[in-house]
């Protein structure tokens, strides 16, 4: 697909209502088209996307178009299982935070980017959620955690998105896609087939990973003693020009802490904003900002499946939250592929396909 032909795809396929409500609002409609151009290939928000496949220089390759799944199709599979809202099309549940990114001395050596210069300290805003697309989940249950954070230094910014575990659920945008298809309540019995998700979970194996590792875990006793993972591959560059494939993870300094069954059933459904506020009265909840490395033989572009555990691993700082904040963070959208100099997104096509469904998911906020 040609670029020009990549730039139109996903700015197409906003549906006409998500058009007429960004049309309505000036701000919002560069804003939408934005980042649903980034999803195409269209805006450059950083250096080249590279690396396709493995971490060698002679396999780089740009970013292709996110599939051939359109974005709105996408958020459109969430809720066919969720239900329409207003809130986010995924981690709908969720509440903001704000404090501060502090690099380490050795960041330096695996990235360029200025928030990572030794010392440096850079402000943060940020959200903590619960995982899938219902604004009312349950804080008890055995799904994901997830965690968006922002820092902007000057014209430089980092989007993280990661979740508590590391495994994704889907390897491309069709698959994703097709997961939550698969599970839409028919329309007459208003229940799952269960037959049918049991023979897509067969054709595809790597959709259940997940599922299998969460129901190994514990709850998590709060959203600051569980590890979050970009599941993403990224590359570093350094300023002697050496380019890292990664991928990252917030580890807890409080450790890891779950709870047990009994423990989870009698929190009930609401409790980790409580429990994070009681948390914070006492001290900023912290974590390190782990970069494990790449090896010559790692794939890049498959998020369902973690590389070893034996990879080198690089503490690049810390990550101090401090406060919960009002729920502005709500209007804002959490891009992973907007990165500052000295970071690039790989070739994984989940990750090229989230910026025009978070688009979408955007405007559809945003409808009156």
């Amino acid at each position: 697909m040609r670029e020009a032909q990549r730039c139109s795809y996903v700015v197409n396929h906003l549906t006409e209502t998500d058009m007429t409500t960004i049309k309505r609002r000036p701000v919002s409609r560069l804003l939408i088209l934005t980042l649903a151009g980034t999803a195409a290939g269209c805006v450059s928000t950083t250096e080249p996307n590279v690396m396709a496949g493995k971490p060698t220089i002679a396999n780089a390759t740009p970013v292709a178009a996110a599939a051939q799944t359109p974005p709105d199709q996408l958020v459109d599979a969430l809720n066919g299982v969720f239900g329409k809202h207003k809130a986010r099309g995924s981690h709908a549940k969720g509440f903001c935070m704000a404090g501060e990114l502090e690099a380490s001395s050795n960041a330096a050596t695996i990235t360029r980017a200025s928030l990572f210069q030794p010392g440096k300290r850079t402000p943060i805003i940020g959200r903590f959620s619960v995982g899938g697309g219902n604004p009312k989940a349950a804080d008890n249950g055995k799904s994901v955690r997830g965690i968006a954070v922002r820092a902007v230094d000057g014209n430089q910014r980092l989007d993280w998105i990661f979740i508590s575990a590391p495994h994704f659920f889907a390897q491309t945008p069709e698959q994703f896609a097709n997961f939550f298809k698969v599970r839409a309540p028919d329309s007459a019995t208003g229940k799952m087939n269960p037959e049918a998700i049991a023979a897509f979970s067969k054709a595809n194996p790597a959709t259940t990973k997940q599922a299998a590792y969460l129901a190994g875990q514990p709850v998590p006793a709060s959203y600051g003693t569980v590890p979050y993972f970009s599941t993403n591959t990224f590359i570093a560059t350094n300023a002697a020009g050496k380019m890292q494939p990664l991928r990252w993870r917030f580890e807890p300094v409080a450790g890891r802490l779950g709870l047990t069954d009994d423990e989870a059933k009698a929190k009930g459904s609401e409790f980790l904003r409580t429990e994070l506020m009681e948390r914070l009265a006492k001290g900023p909840v912290v974590f390190n900002v782990i970069a494990q490395l790449a090896r010559a033989d790692d794939q890049l572009i498959d998020p369902t499946e973690p590389w070893p555990a034996d990879r080198t691993e690089v503490n690049t700082g810390r990550l101090v939250i401090d406060r919960i904040t009002d729920q502005a963070c709500d209007r804002e959208t959490f891009l992973p592929t907007v990165l500052p100099a000295g970071l690039a997104t790989s070739a994984d096509p989940i990750l090229a396909a989230r910026d025009g469904a978070y688009a979408v998911s955007l405007s559809r906020r945003l409808t009156p």
